[in-house]
Protein backbone atom coordinates (compact mmCIF):
# COMPACT_ATOMS: atom_id res chain seq x y z
CA UNK A 1 0.00 0.00 0.00
CA UNK A 2 1.69 3.86 -0.87
CA UNK A 3 2.36 6.21 1.82
CA UNK A 4 -0.23 7.93 0.08
CA UNK A 5 -3.25 5.91 0.74
CA UNK A 6 -1.98 5.06 3.97
CA UNK A 7 -2.33 8.49 5.07
CA UNK A 8 -5.46 8.68 3.53
CA UNK A 9 -6.55 5.85 5.79
CA UNK A 10 -5.69 7.23 8.70
CA UNK A 11 -7.74 10.05 8.14
CA UNK A 12 -10.44 7.75 7.75
CA UNK A 13 -9.94 6.39 10.80
CA UNK A 14 -9.38 9.57 12.85
CA UNK A 15 -12.64 11.17 11.24
CA UNK A 16 -14.50 8.29 12.35
CA UNK A 17 -13.39 8.86 15.92
CA UNK A 18 -13.81 11.95 16.36
CA UNK A 19 -17.57 11.85 14.46
CA UNK A 20 -18.02 9.15 17.22
CA UNK A 21 -17.52 11.32 19.78
CA UNK A 22 -19.37 14.24 18.35
CA UNK A 23 -21.99 12.33 18.01
CA UNK A 24 -22.12 10.77 21.17
CA UNK A 25 -21.98 14.66 22.53
CA UNK A 26 -24.62 15.62 20.47
CA UNK A 27 -26.44 12.81 22.00
CA UNK A 28 -25.75 13.43 25.61
CA UNK A 29 -26.22 17.34 25.49
CA UNK A 30 -29.02 17.16 22.79
CA UNK A 31 -27.12 20.82 21.69
CA UNK A 32 -27.73 21.73 18.07
CA UNK A 33 -24.68 23.19 18.25
CA UNK A 34 -23.12 20.22 18.96
CA UNK A 35 -25.18 18.43 15.91
CA UNK A 36 -23.95 20.85 13.63
CA UNK A 37 -20.45 20.11 14.50
CA UNK A 38 -20.68 16.25 13.98
CA UNK A 39 -22.92 16.74 10.65
CA UNK A 40 -19.55 18.84 9.57
CA UNK A 41 -17.33 15.65 11.19
CA UNK A 42 -19.44 13.28 8.79
CA UNK A 43 -18.94 15.37 5.70
CA UNK A 44 -15.13 15.13 6.98
CA UNK A 45 -15.27 11.56 7.35
CA UNK A 46 -17.09 10.94 3.94
CA UNK A 47 -14.65 13.21 1.82
CA UNK A 48 -12.12 10.65 3.72
CA UNK A 49 -13.61 8.12 2.30
CA UNK A 50 -14.05 9.15 -0.99
CA UNK A 51 -10.39 10.81 -1.21
CA UNK A 52 -9.40 7.32 -0.54
CA UNK A 53 -11.06 5.74 -3.05
CA UNK A 54 -9.81 8.47 -5.75
CA UNK A 55 -6.77 8.19 -4.61
CA UNK A 56 -6.49 3.70 -4.77
CA UNK A 57 -8.13 4.59 -8.79
CA UNK A 58 -5.46 7.15 -9.39
CA UNK A 59 -3.17 4.41 -8.22
CA UNK A 60 -3.66 2.09 -10.78
CA UNK A 61 -1.35 2.46 -14.19
CA UNK A 62 -2.25 3.13 -17.34
CA UNK A 63 -4.49 0.69 -19.37
CA UNK A 64 -5.98 0.75 -23.35
CA UNK A 65 -9.47 3.18 -22.25
CA UNK A 66 -6.67 5.21 -19.72
CA UNK A 67 -3.38 5.97 -21.89
CA UNK A 68 -2.41 8.40 -19.65
CA UNK A 69 -3.17 7.12 -16.27
CA UNK A 70 -6.54 7.64 -13.78
CA UNK A 71 -4.89 10.66 -11.55
CA UNK A 72 -7.57 12.66 -12.74
CA UNK A 73 -9.65 10.40 -10.59
CA UNK A 74 -8.89 12.73 -7.93
CA UNK A 75 -10.32 15.64 -9.01
CA UNK A 76 -14.22 14.10 -8.62
CA UNK A 77 -13.48 13.80 -4.63
CA UNK A 78 -14.19 17.51 -4.23
CA UNK A 79 -17.02 17.87 -6.08
CA UNK A 80 -18.55 15.00 -3.92
CA UNK A 81 -17.23 17.00 -1.14
CA UNK A 82 -18.96 20.13 -1.86
CA UNK A 83 -22.27 18.40 -2.31
CA UNK A 84 -21.95 17.06 1.08
CA UNK A 85 -21.21 20.35 2.26
CA UNK A 86 -24.54 21.19 1.04
CA UNK A 87 -26.54 18.52 2.45
CA UNK A 88 -25.36 18.91 5.87
CA UNK A 89 -25.52 22.67 5.50
CA UNK A 90 -29.58 21.42 4.58
CA UNK A 91 -29.96 19.58 7.45
CA UNK A 92 -28.28 22.03 9.57
CA UNK A 93 -30.60 24.58 9.18
CA UNK A 94 -33.49 21.86 8.98
CA UNK A 95 -32.76 21.12 12.68
CA UNK A 96 -31.96 24.58 13.72
CA UNK A 97 -35.57 26.06 12.53
CA UNK A 98 -37.00 23.35 14.22
CA UNK A 99 -35.61 24.60 17.84
CA UNK A 100 -36.30 27.87 17.17
CA UNK A 101 -40.14 27.23 17.11
CA UNK A 102 -39.64 24.16 19.45
CA UNK A 103 -36.76 24.62 21.92
CA UNK A 104 -35.62 21.67 23.50
CA UNK A 105 -33.34 22.79 26.85
CA UNK A 106 -29.69 21.65 26.82
CA UNK A 107 -28.30 18.64 29.07
CA UNK A 108 -25.39 17.03 30.33
CA UNK A 109 -23.47 20.88 29.41
CA UNK A 110 -20.11 19.75 31.40
CA UNK A 111 -19.90 16.41 30.39
CA UNK A 112 -21.21 17.14 26.69
CA UNK A 113 -18.19 19.90 26.23
CA UNK A 114 -15.59 17.48 27.60
CA UNK A 115 -16.53 14.49 25.27
CA UNK A 116 -16.64 17.32 22.60
CA UNK A 117 -13.10 18.89 23.62
CA UNK A 118 -11.93 15.64 23.22
CA UNK A 119 -13.17 14.80 19.73
CA UNK A 120 -11.97 18.52 18.84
Amino acid sequence: MSLTRRVALLSVAASLVTLLLKFGAYFLTNSVGLLSDAAESGVNLTAALIAFAAITIADRPADDNHSYGHDKAEYFSSGAEGALILVAAVTILYAAGQRIFNPVPVENIGIGALVAGIAS
